[in-house]
């Protein structure tokens, strides 16, 4: 028996791993496991999932960046020592367990790869950020120290995609990386088949039957970070672009409610928590708005994709100045609102 480790802590993370079992480890010969890591002073962000009872989960709690001793972390620890792996495949980059493990399978003859985390492969931090990388990297040396990790390592954090740990492949949406030539890279895509997209439905427990109808809409998806100004005159360029249409507002998970009072009750907001590419498989047709969400990466053909990052950029209101790529064909970026309103008038002709 082979056995399989996954490391993820978010609900995308465990819809793409389902993505890669059924593709690789679909066959008897796998056994599967998965390190669920979450942050002692948050909620896990599948902590109401309903987990497939077919693999077996190592639920791990812990904040690095504190200074005292996590006994999910010496169980992990201990777990990790007395199995052999196959493969290890983590989506958690900027972690220091994923730093360590890929150091540690090195001698083990375990392969290892790094998962797409979003669209945090094809984002790149104009600032250097050495403070606060240093920061990390002490903090995370000391992590280690107090757990009994050993790892002699040099190593120093980076908050870009792809430079931190010893992994051999990376996962990605694309076949090449625009900031990671160098790096062996496999491209992978998901689409749903209709068993899948209904498999994921229980997985998640949704039922889309109260929503309003999934054909003639616009599914604006939200971003963690706090944009009233931008997402106040996008949603007013909708309406007067295409007012025969319903405007959906998926809420992102770490967005707090309160900070989305500005949304007009026209618009139909949806607060549950779950990957929201399940939602765009199921859409009839319509369109999809989000500034820069890794949900766009999902292609259904029936739908039209426009990214707004320049217009966010152009607000003030983001406080990093980050660099974007688009690696798809069929989304479209859009500058500014009136481009947009030309590019959603022009969609009532098709």
């Amino acid at each position: 028996m082979k056995k399989v480790l996954f490391q993820l802590g978010t609900e995308f993370h465990y819809m793409v791993a389902l993505s890669l079992i059924d593709k690789y480890y679909s066959g008897n010969d796998y056994e599967i496991h998965f390190i669920i890591v979450s942050n002692p002073n948050n909620k896990s962000r599948l902590s109401d999932i309903k987990l497939n009872e077919k693999y077996k989960y190592h639920k791990v709690s812990y904040n690095h960046n504190e200074e005292k001793r996590f006994q999910d972390v010496i169980d992990l620890k201990q777990f990790i020592e007395s199995n052999d792996f196959h493969h290890f495949t983590s989506f958690l980059y900027h972690d220091p367990i994923f730093v360590y493990l890929t150091y540690y399978f090195k001698s083990k003859k375990t392969t290892t790869f790094l998962a797409p985390d979003g669209m945090g492969a094809y984002v790149k931090f104009t600032a250097k950020n050495y403070r606060s990388r240093l920061v990390n990297t002490l903090k995370s040396y000391k992590f280690f120290k107090i757990h009994g990790f050993k790892f002699p390592k040099f190593w120093f954090t980076s908050w870009d995609f792809g430079k931190n740990g010893y992994y051999d492949y990376i996962y990605a949406f694309s076949e090449s990386l625009p900031n990671l030539p160098k790096k062996n890279i496999i491209a992978v895509d998901y689409t749903f088949s209709k068993e899948q997209i209904e498999s994921l439905m229980k997985t998640f427990e949704l039922d889309f039957s109260n929503y309003p109808e999934l054909s003639k809409v616009v599914l604006v998806i939200n971003e963690r970070h706090y944009l009233p100004k931008y997402e106040s005159q996008l949603l007013k360029v909708i309406a007067e672009s295409l007012p025969g249409n319903t405007i959906l507002f998926k809420k992102h998970p770490n967005q707090k409610i309160e900070n989305l009072s500005y949304l007009a009750d026209t618009v139909y907001t949806i607060d549950s928590v779950f990957p929201v590419e399940i939602l765009i498989a199921s859409l009839k047709g319509g369109i999809i708005i989000s500034s820069y969400s890794n949900s766009m990466l999902y292609h259904n053909p029936n739908c039209k994709y426009f990214w707004t990052y320049p217009i966010v950029a152009s607000s003030g209101e983001l406080k990093k100045d980050i660099e974007r790529f688009n690696p798809k064909s069929y989304i479209e970026v859009k500058q500014n609102f009136e481009e947009l309103g030309i590019a959603l008038k022009a969609c009532t002709n098709e």
